[in-house]
């Protein structure tokens, strides 16, 4: 087994690809397409970029040729993807052009210190039913000790005995809500209306910090980034200051959930945690992932799947009391994995991983670029939508939650846009019922 990681020269091609993509877009920037794209760039190269040289040890022990073909997958990737993308995104907006802007988007009126007291009354709800199901510790629920396997708010050990599905649906529109909260703070003109958006991102932030699950806090804390790098005035040199400083800051705080995810944060202030610069962020080797996919096909381990994963996760809304015989997801991979242990949990595969397991080694990436290309497109959408403050923080919600997407496309992550959307069109729905009676509301007539 050699000691150093010899890099493909597919490797390097797929950088000069990704940089001229990324560079087309930015100079595209007034097309609906842009940043959805780049915020696709930008996962690509988090997923399956990064491992060469952050742990290249873990990529030694695959066949050079292995290597070769995963870095080819990730190309055809890319390429497939630009190239469907304008055509998907111009049939999933081409009624909004036009319309030049949908209806909803002129006639919703409510301002965010409007939109901030209805996200506190459905926070505060969700907030009471989950802290009466930790038998009323509001510490716990707030700043959750113990780590990852401790109760915590819409955890199995703390809400759900008997109704998961329950508590998985009111977690992901509470974590909707808290991010909402991020988004919005940045549109407050007012200074007590801000005072609290800024108060309860302070009080509903540390949970999602301390539950020791790096992408739930992410999905929270994201849009709010991407709210201040589009909404913000600030010059770019700025930006790119705040956005570095950012950096540094988040990268520490995960390398203490990393090293204390399994005890708790306590260690870290009791002086017992030692953070040293050996310690690395894990769960980055999506491409490590594709690369023992590509092996397993190799050894005639693995068959495919033919979109049966797809499938699962289309089936994972239906409960499994009321669907026992529901399929598993990635089960053949997974017992590949674990050959010892058996399977514990689904593993993720990356998102081109994943279209490699269903629909084989060249046309899985094609699928899995589809996917993407509308998913681009449905943000594309609601960009162009963003007179409407309410579908501006659903593409920042989705902007936000595309870089999870990376390591498996899944309902675990998109179910706070299912939900934020149905959330939208009600309210939209009672803001025109409120306008209509308003127009509609009869006029006192005076007489001379």
């Amino acid at each position: 087994m050699p000691d150093t990681l010899d890099i493909p020269f597919s490797y390097y091609t797929a950088c000069v690809i990704v940089c001229v993509l990324i560079l087309e877009s930015v100079n595209k920037f007034h097309k609906s397409w842009a940043i959805p794209a780049l915020a696709i760039y930008a996962t690509t190269i988090i997923w399956y970029f990064t491992e060469v040289f952050y742990t290249p040890e873990r990529l030694v022990i695959f066949d050079s040729s292995i290597l070769d073909q995963g870095f080819y997958q990730v190309i055809i990737f890319l390429v497939t993807f630009r190239l469907c993308l304008p055509s998907i995104t111009n049939a999933l907006t081409k009624r909004v052009y036009l319309k030049n802007l949908s209806e909803t988007s002129h006639r919703f009126s409510l301002s965010p210190e409007q939109l901030l007291k209805i996200f506190l009354i459905i926070w505060l709800i969700l907030l009471v039913y989950g802290i009466s199901q930790l038998n009323w510790d509001v510490w716990q629920a707030l700043f959750p000790r113990g780590g990852r396997w401790a109760p915590r708010l819409w955890s199995r050990g703390g809400v759900g005995q008997g109704f998961d599905f329950v508590t998985s649906a009111l977690g992901y529109i509470y974590a909707l809500i808290c991010a909402m909260f991020g988004i919005l703070i940045f549109f407050q003109k007012k200074l007590e209306p801000r005072i609290i958006n800024f108060l309860v991102i302070c009080i509903s932030w540390p949970a999602f910090y301390l539950s020791g699950t790096r992408n739930s806090f992410l999905a929270v804390a994201m849009p709010a980034y991407f709210t201040y790098l589009i909404i913000s005035k600030q010059k770019w040199a700025a930006k790119l200051i705040v956005s570095i400083i950012s950096f540094a800051v988040i990268n520490y705080l995960f390398l203490i959930v990393i090293a204390l995810r399994n005890t708790g944060i306590d260690a870290y202030f009791e002086g017992d945690a030692v953070i040293s610069e050996e310690i690395k962020h894990q769960g980055l080797n999506m491409f490590e992932e594709l690369c023992f996919i590509n092996t397993f096909y190799e050894n005639g381990k693995l068959s495919l799947q033919y979109g049966m994963d797809y499938v699962a996760e289309a089936l994972n809304i239906i409960p499994r009391f009321l669907l026992p015989d529901k399929p598993l997801i990635g089960y053949e991979y997974n017992l590949l994995r674990n050959p010892e242990s058996g399977i514990q949990a689904t593993i993720s595969a990356g998102f081109v991983g994943r279209g490699v397991l269903n629909f084989g080694s060249w046309f899985g990436p094609i699928f899995v670029s589809l996917i993407m290309s509308v998913w681009s497109g449905f943000l594309a959408r609601l960009w162009i939508q963003r007179e409407s403050i309410l579908r501006l923080s659903l593409f920042l919600v989705g902007l936000g939650i595309t870089p999870n997407l990376g390591r498996d496309i899944t309902l675990l992550v998109l179910w706070p846009i299912v939900f934020g959307y149905f959330i939208i069109m009600y309210l939209e729905k009672m803001e025109r019922r409120s306008q209509s009676s308003r127009l509609n509301k009869p006029r006192k007539s005076s007489y001379l």
